[in-house]
């Protein structure tokens, strides 16, 4: 147990007097092990920890743990300790990872969990020594402090989306510019493509701050889907503004930035000149969609505080009738004083929810079409009054006066929420019928926009270029620009009010004006069969413009019906059944429809009869229903409800809606279409199959946690770090062994 010398004499009757040899023992204590653990954070869940440590001993290691500890909100013990083993080896030295999922741990809001990772050595003659990690300690924030977070966050967003689309603007110009000034060069220079690098990187930066609006935007729902209720209808618009953040994260402009970059490399400029023209256009589209979701995420969030804060007016409604029912018994000196205390709390919390009032009314300001509020003057004055009166007569100990200003306190605050309830719906009745309207004024639009398309198509074909008729054709293929966009303009308003407008009509709106653009330029230049072709192709998106549109009318009247009391204008608003199953037998007669439809219009065409635009519309309009109907199978297909098989057919449906708008009908097509019949048809037969099976329950599966990038990098150079280790010759003495792991060490710590 401590040092000690030693002698040993070698002697014998020949040798009486040998010399003495003389050897010491140093005894080596063994000393408490070491650890240390390095925490990774995801930044998009904070809850989901990882870890990754080492553990050393001069002599060994025995057994590593991890435990925590879990305090409830308002328990003054915390819950009992857990202790988890983790496997490692017992060399001297040892590494490991973990992953701290606090989602098992069924946390609330308040809540906080402290944790460590003790390691033990093996110490066999003292018995094993511990050491642990720094106490490490999570909160979880309180629903106060998640407000305000989530009110931080909308701050943020809205900013990050206006500097973006400001940034956007300002790139455009800057796009302008350059293409202008590459126009009049012969050939790209050492300098334009230094200029064109750093439109690159800010339009990296802008891509870069959409991302991290989407992600506070997520953060959000994530927090809401957690702690509290969110109304249906909210839920669905926030569902909405997310598939537009996810699309406004465009990756054909993340390739055409690397084609455009490859094209100045290799100094090819009139290709580079045709990149950056298509760049603009999706800049200018970019813009629009900023435009629009910053409109529409402000609607969002006023009709969320707006929901909040009526939930919130009804609680306390609650609260201050059980206060009342409390104060009307009979009471001792320190009830009383509760009873006050009671009633001072929920004064506060109203004067909280007036202050949410006036937060509401400036956010209101902000929207660019502002929302009829409901005015709540007169009843929070009579609420104030009939709570300063139940305080008065608390003090007074005149309970039972106290308990019937409480009891009316509470009645006007339930007709306050009823009246703010109501006011909401009615205005979003208003709105929806008059955007209804204006959406129709839109269609009527666009169907003459496509007939007048049509017959200048017509005319052109029976033109020569050199008469003056053809150049009084273009005056009117100009004034066709001209009117697109006027409803550009209501387009882009309305898509701002309505959230039903998908993010793909945007699309469109640049397809159409881009054909315009290029079509005009044919036309001035004589080239009436590239121009033909950009003409079909305008007639085409706007047909396909007006689909969708139509598809999002359908949409609105069936929210409206669903809103109205006794649902008027149909049995299923939802257009769904309660299974959530989509009618495939519906999809199989429509197909079949819409087939036979091809076949008499086949036929009249061979005959040179038929094949009007007014046939062609009325066959398209009929396979958009269908679509509708394949796309809710679509949907409820990704939520695992149900048949993923008829994606097959909405894609073959979406190439033949093309060819349908410029007229285009071949034996080919109809051959397609038949087959189109087969997967909604094997769906349905498969489908009423499933249903006679019986069902079997499955075990939730458990999906693996993946480490952040960050810690991923960090445990590959260290699994090199292990390999060097390895090196070592285990045929060396325990002095260089030791030597070889102090020089490692040292390394590593530098």
């Amino acid at each position: 147990m401590k040092d000690e010398a030693y002698k040993l004499y070698v002697s014998n009757k020949n040798l009486p007097n040998a010399d003495s040899i003389s050897y010491s023992l140093s005894v080596v204590p063994d000393q408490y092990p070491s650890i240390s653990a390095e925490l990774f954070k995801d930044s998009t869940d904070k809850r989901v920890q990882f870890f990754a440590g080492e553990a050393s001993d001069d002599y060994g290691l025995k057994s590593l743990t991890f435990n925590y500890r879990v305090k409830r909100e308002g328990k003054e013990q915390p819950d009992a300790a857990q202790s988890e083993k983790l496997r490692i080896s017992g060399d001297k030295q040892a590494r490991f990872d973990y992953t701290f999922d606090m989602y098992q741990l069924d946390l609330k809001p308040g809540d906080e969990v402290t944790y460590y990772f003790e390691i033990w050595d093996n110490d066999g003659v003292n018995g094993s020594k511990s050491s642990r990690t720094n106490l490490m300690l999570f909160n979880m924030p309180t629903v106060e402090e998640l407000e305000k977070q989530e009110q931080q966050n909308n701050e943020e967003i809205k900013d990050k989306l206006l500097d973006a689309m400001k940034e956007s603007k300002k790139v455009q110009d800057e796009m302008k510019k350059m293409r202008e000034k590459l126009l009049q060069e012969k050939e790209l220079k050492w300098q334009d493509k230094k200029e064109m690098e750093k439109l690159m990187e800010r339009q990296k930066e802008l891509q870069k701050q959409i991302q991290q609006a989407k992600q506070q935007f997520e953060e959000n729902l994530q927090n809401q889907e957690e702690f509290s209720k969110t109304d249906e209808q909210i839920m669905q618009k926030q569902e909405k503004l997310q598939e537009l953040f996810e699309k406004s994260m465009s990756e054909e402009m993340q390739q055409l930035m690397e084609e455009i970059q490859d094209l100045m490399e290799k100094m090819e400029k009139d290709e580079a000149l045709e990149m950056m023209e298509d760049m603009q256009m999706n800049d200018e589209q970019l813009e629009m969609e900023l435009d629009r979701m910053l409109e529409l995420f402000k609607q969002l969030e006023l009709e969320h505080e707006m929901q909040k804060t009526i939930d919130k007016l009804e609680e306390l409604a609650e609260k201050q009738e059980e206060l009342s029912e409390k104060t009307g018994e009979e009471n001792s000196e320190e009830k009383q004083e509760e009873l006050k205390k009671e009633q001072e709390d929920i004064n506060k919390e109203f004067e909280d929810i007036q202050e949410k009032m006036d937060e509401l009314e400036k956010k209101n300001e902000e929207l660019e079409r502002k929302k009829d509020l409901a005015d709540t003057e007169e009843e929070e004055k009579s609420i104030e009054e009939e709570m300063e009166q139940s305080q008065d007569n608390l003090e007074k100990q005149e309970n039972k006066k106290a308990s019937k200003n409480q009891k009316k306190a509470s009645e006007k605050m339930k007709e306050m929420a009823q009246k703010m309830s109501s006011s909401m719906q009615s205005g979003q009745m208003e709105q929806m019928q008059e955007d209804m309207q204006a959406l129709r004024q839109l269609l009527e639009n666009l169907v003459t926009l496509s007939f007048d398309q049509e017959n200048l198509i017509d005319e052109f074909g029976v033109t020569e270029i050199n008469t003056p008729r053809y150049v009084d054709l273009t005056q009117q293929q100009f004034k066709l620009k001209d009117d697109f966009r006027l409803i550009e303009d209501s387009l882009q308003a309305l898509s701002k009010r309505v959230f039903q407008i998908e993010s793909f009509v945007t699309e469109k709106v640049t397809e159409i004006k881009s054909n315009m653009k290029s079509g005009l330029d044919d036309l001035e230049e004589r080239r009436k069969p590239q121009a033909a072709d950009h003409q079909q192709r305008v007639m085409k998106n706007v047909n396909d413009l007006a689909l969708m549109l139509s598809e999002t009318m359908e949409q609105m009247q069936q929210q409206m019906s669903g809103m109205m009391q006794g649902n008027q204008m149909c049995n299923n608003p939802g257009g769904q059944g309660k299974s959530g199953k989509v009618p495939k037998d519906k999809i199989s007669q429509g197909q079949k429809s819409v087939n036979e439809m091809m076949k008499d219009m086949k036929n009249q065409m061979q005959n040179g009869k038929g094949g009007s635009s007014k046939q062609f519309a009325k066959m398209a309009a009929q396979q958009a229903a269908m679509e509708a109907l394949e796309r809710n199978g679509r949907n409820y297909s990704r939520r695992g409800q149900g048949d993923p098989k008829l994606q097959e057919a909405i894609d073959e449906m979406n190439s033949q809606r093309a060819d349908w708008s410029i007229k285009n009908l071949t034996n080919e097509m109809l051959k397609r279409r038949e087959e189109i019949l087969s997967p909604p048809a094997r769906a349905q037969q498969q489908n009423v199959k499933s249903m006679d099976e019986k069902r079997q329950a499955q075990t939730a599966r458990q999906y693996e946690r993946k480490p952040p990038p960050s810690l991923e990098e960090y445990l590959k150079k260290r699994e090199a770090e292990i390999d060097l280790f390895k090196t070592v010759s285990p045929a060396l003495k325990p002095y260089y062994k030791n030597l070889v792991e102090e020089y490692h060490k040292s390394l590593k710590s530098k």
